[in-house]
């Protein structure tokens, strides 16, 4: 019989697919930013598998976060609201209008 104290809740986020990370981090090298894979994280007290974050390379601080869940794709300015996208290519097309 399982113990209701020590049940765990599946994460919020879900993982990245491999296709996906390698062509955030071509875009994030095209555009001079570094990208950040951080594993099992919390953002607002819910767990994440993994989170990306991105800071251009002469800063220390990060100008997005990103994570993924059924719901799609949320990206988390450093200043701003969250935006949810459907799709990891929604995210670049709109991350490159940003970046220029």
């Amino acid at each position: 019989m399982r113990n209701p104290l020590f049940q765990s809740q599946p994460p919020t986020g879900i993982a990245f697919e491999i296709a996906d990370l390698i062509l955030l981090r071509g875009w994030a090298n095209q555009h001079h930013v570094h990208m950040d894979i951080e594993i099992d994280n919390y953002v607002d007290g819910e767990e994440y598998e993994e989170i990306l974050a991105f800071k251009s390379r002469c800063s220390v601080l990060h100008r997005w976060i990103m994570w993924r869940t059924v719901h799609g794709v949320t990206v988390q300015p450093l200043i701003g609201k969250p935006r949810l996208y459907t799709s990891v290519g929604d995210t670049i097309e709109a991350l490159t209008l940003v970046v220029g």
